[in-house]
């Protein structure tokens, strides 16, 4: 059976910045959707990095993997012809993705409102930070921001009285919930015919994503969720050990009595089921501290694959904590392909889709476009337009997100 790519014949309008709704908008280009990413030259994304020289802004890592599977249009919205440009291509689009502030679209004459005069049936999903209602609907955030103001540092620390340590997930996590959002909404308008406006809050999402139990916790049982760092609320021991060789560490669970019996055994340290300080999981709670200490004496000695390789063997949960080469060249992902090459041969290396089915896969197709490289089709080919209204970018016209105005 030949691969096919789910969404193929979805035509997407990426009117967005920065990486979570360009994310969402990548993952739904790899499974086939034809993704239109619409630039403003004076002020590039800035992921596009921080000079133009040389062009190099088509050159970015980031950029590359960010916007793979992706065309590229400049268009100025405050100038009339190019509004004109984007309300045509709205007409046969069947998505439009934004993150900007509310009401920054309106005044362009892009709101909701107005898109649907367009196109009836069209799916907007709006991913700005905290969403179109509410006092901080009018201020940006990005991904530090959410896990600060949603309380998720206040149990991202190794201690209770610890310092809180930045999660770095946060756009990967909107980007995929924005994937959900559009899915769900393609689905409904195949039952009904009927467009949605999508109100993503990023704020939102990242605390339903990351903490919404423990918000529960307190609700409904008046407890407050402590930091525990690398510690289970159940389990134990559990945590990441120092392993032989320069910051190398290995991540150890153990979920059971029989898997802790096992578990002593394979440290040579039959004795530890008997000590009063370990005999129940409770107690292994209560002494954690010098438990760590007695299992990284093991640890230490040896490599962190040879640790890991050896407790699976024995049943226990287990995992290295690799580092990028490491990662690059772990023997799972290269089963499963995960890093693969464009379809069009460049050499250029990325990481592979986020999931893959039995009848429909995705796949990287080419890198992030080039600025404008796709101009001439989308004017000309799909909207119909002569060739005149396709003109060179200048040098002088380009600025990025990083410039003071």
């Amino acid at each position: 059976m030949k691969n096919q790519f789910p969404l193929a014949g979805i035509r997407i309008i990426d009117l967005s910045h920065s990486w979570a709704a360009p994310h969402c908008a990548r993952i739904l280009g790899d499974y086939g959707a034809e993704v239109i990413k619409v630039e403003y030259p004076r002020r590039l994304c800035l992921i596009r990095g921080t000079r133009t020289d040389d062009k190099i802004y088509d050159r970015h890592p980031g950029w590359l993997q960010v916007n793979r599977n992706k065309l590229s249009i400049t268009l100025d919205l405050s100038i009339e012809q190019d509004s004109q440009i984007l309300r045509e291509l709205v007409e046969i689009s069947d998505v439009f993705i934004e993150n900007s502030r509310p009401g920054v679209l309106e005044k362009l004459g892009f709101g909701y409102q107005n898109l649907v005069k367009i196109k009836p049936d069209l799916i907007v999903l709006s991913m700005s930070a905290f969403g179109s209602s509410g006092p901080f609907a009018s201020y940006a955030g990005y991904g530090a921001v959410f896990e600060a103001v949603g309380g998720i540092q206040s149990l991202t620390a190794y201690e209770p009285d610890g310092k809180p340590m930045r999660v770095r997930e946060m756009d990967v996590t909107n980007g995929l919930a924005g994937v959900c959002a559009v899915l769900t909404a393609l689905m409904h308008r195949q039952k009904t015919g009927q467009g949605q406006f999508i109100d993503l809050s990023q704020l939102e999402t990242s605390i339903h994503a990351s903490i919404g139990e423990h918000l529960l916790e307190r609700v409904v049982n008046r407890r407050q969720t402590q930091p525990r760092g690398n510690r289970h609320r159940k389990y134990a021991p559990q945590g990441c050990y120092r392993c032989k060789g320069d910051d190398r560490w290995v991540a150890i669970t153990v979920r059971s009595e029989e898997e802790w019996r096992r578990f002593c055994e394979v440290l040579g340290h039959p004795e530890w089921t008997a000590d009063p300080r370990f005999t129940t999981r409770e107690q292994r709670h209560k002494n954690h501290d010098q438990l760590d200490l007695l299992i990284e004496g093991w640890t230490a000695a040896i490599g962190h694959y040879d640790a890991m390789h050896t407790l699976q063997a024995a049943g226990i949960a287990s995992a290295a904590v690799l580092n990028t080469a490491e990662i690059h060249n772990d023997p799972h992902l290269k089963q499963r392909a995960y890093f693969t090459n464009d379809a069009q041969g460049t050499g250029k290396f990325f990481m592979g889709v986020p999931f893959k089915l039995s009848t429909a896969v995705g796949r990287v197709r080419r890198a992030g476009p080039g600025l404008g490289q796709h101009n001439e089709y989308v004017f000309c080919k799909l909207l119909g337009r002569s060739k005149n209204t396709v003109t060179p970018i200048t040098e002088d016209q380009i600025g990025t997100a990083f410039d003071v105005e």
